[in-house]
């Protein structure tokens, strides 16, 4: 792991190889497979996050590959649960369009095998790409979504797993 530490005067300092580095030496590093963590000189602070959103904004300013809507989505829903990440990444990355292509591409096929007439392609076109499915299935995904535990939920639920188990414990030393 590269440890870096940032100091006041906003210096990124490479602990490891015991010299300064930049935000896109943060960049390669990662693009390279490593893994990074980034303290608070200060106050000891893990602000990894924080450096790792700035590595890619920087990136961004460059013609990064994240479209703006993918960015504005991640900062909204704020990352509290994988499932909420996968939803905004697959709805900016043209999830929807990519079913949509996927679906026109296997009509194409078996029209092209003669397993399908042009008209029959035709109708189920209409019926697999209707809109009515689309937003249904947003709906769906919204409530299941809707219904995922978040991170908070998860260490909540161990706080009072832990208190219930000491609970026990005192009751049955009591014995």
């Amino acid at each position: 792991m590269h440890l870096i530490k940032k100091y006041a005067n906003r210096k990124l300092y490479h602990t490891n190889q015991k010299r300064y580095i930049t935000l896109d030496g943060i960049a390669r590093l990662i693009q390279e497979g490593e893994t990074v963590q980034v303290l608070d000189n200060e106050t000891g602070d893990d602000i990894t996050a924080n450096i790792l959103a700035q590595v890619v904004l920087q990136a961004r300013g460059r013609r990064s590959p994240l479209p703006t809507n993918l960015l504005t989505d991640l900062i909204q829903v704020g990352g509290d649960t994988i499932s909420n990440l996968r939803r905004v990444l697959f709805s900016s990355l043209g999830g929807d369009d990519l079913i949509e292509a996927e679906i026109g591409r296997r009509i194409d096929i078996l029209v092209d095998k003669g397993e399908l007439s042009p008209e029959e392609a035709d109708r189920w076109r209409k019926l697999l790409l209707r809109k009515e499915f689309a937003d249904d299935a947003r709906h769906q995904l919204a409530d299941r979504i809707a219904n995922v535990p978040t991170r908070n939920d998860v260490e909540r639920l161990h706080a009072q797993i832990d208190a219930l188990a000491s609970t026990v414990e005192q009751l049955l030393r009591r014995r």
